[in-house]
């Protein structure tokens, strides 16, 4: 992966956008097995798809709920942006990438025309914050703008790509691990480390090798610098 999503808070927000994607593309396929007819879109991560559907979004959703997705999808590009993924998913990634462009692109347009929005009280739950997508959402007239294999083949792309960021984000850590690791990453020797946490020399160096193996690194240097850019220690 490229250098932007290795920062924690970064892979972190692009794993929620696509998470929220994820969780879109499944709402639009069960309208499917509800009666509502496909649409003329085959590639609901393209412009003509995201200048319809921003319509939808305005019927559904307050704008300041649409402003914070479409700086979360965003921000999300910037971070993927230096990505170095495998060829293999290099289909899905622009999907999903376009998918992003496209719906940020079109909100953005619709937020900035003025043109008349229902009026609706209070202010909106950034996305960070919701544990849901909002319900309100009329993802059957969503799915009414794009054909099945279309709603299909953006999940497939989305499922992809989101398993292989939740694969690269940063592994939680025992106490014990986080403990060490800052240790070493304060200079002190691996024998002080050891005997100030009860093991022999040669158990910490066994418990080391299994940290590294964990982090995904090759020795101590690279481990703590792992740990500290992922904010796995402080």
């Amino acid at each position: 992966m490229g250098v932007e999503l290795r920062e924690g808070l970064a892979l972190a927000r692009v794993r929620l956008a696509c998470g929220r994607m994820v969780g879109g593309v499944n709402a639009m396929s069960e309208c499917y097995r509800f009666g509502v007819p496909e649409g003329p879109h085959s590639e609901p991560w393209g412009a003509e798809y995201h200048r319809e559907a921003v319509h939808v979004y305005n019927e559904s959703l307050p704008w300041t709920y649409q402003r914070d997705i479409a700086k979360l999808f965003r921000d999300s590009l910037s971070a993927m942006a230096g990505g170095l993924i495998p060829a293999e998913l290099a289909e899905d990634w622009a999907i999903v990438t376009a998918y992003m462009r496209e719906a940020a692109d079109a909100i953005e347009d619709w937020l900035a025309s003025g043109e008349p929005r229902p009026d609706r009280s209070g202010l909106a739950v950034s996305p960070e914050l919701m544990a849901d997508i909002p319900r309100v959402v009329h993802w059957d007239a969503l799915a009414a703008l794009t054909t099945k294999g279309g709603t299909r083949r953006l999940k497939d792309a989305c499922v992809a790509v989101k398993l292989y960021l939740d694969a690269e984000a940063p592994q939680s850590l025992k106490a014990s691990e986080r403990l060490m690791l800052g240790k070493l990453a304060s200079g002190a020797a691996i024998s002080d480390v050891a005997s100030e946490m009860g093991y022999s020399e040669r158990s910490m160096y066994r418990e080391l090798s299994r940290l590294w193996d964990k982090l995904g690194v090759s020795g101590r240097a690279a481990g703590v610098h792992k740990a500290t850019a992922e904010g796995l220690i402080d």
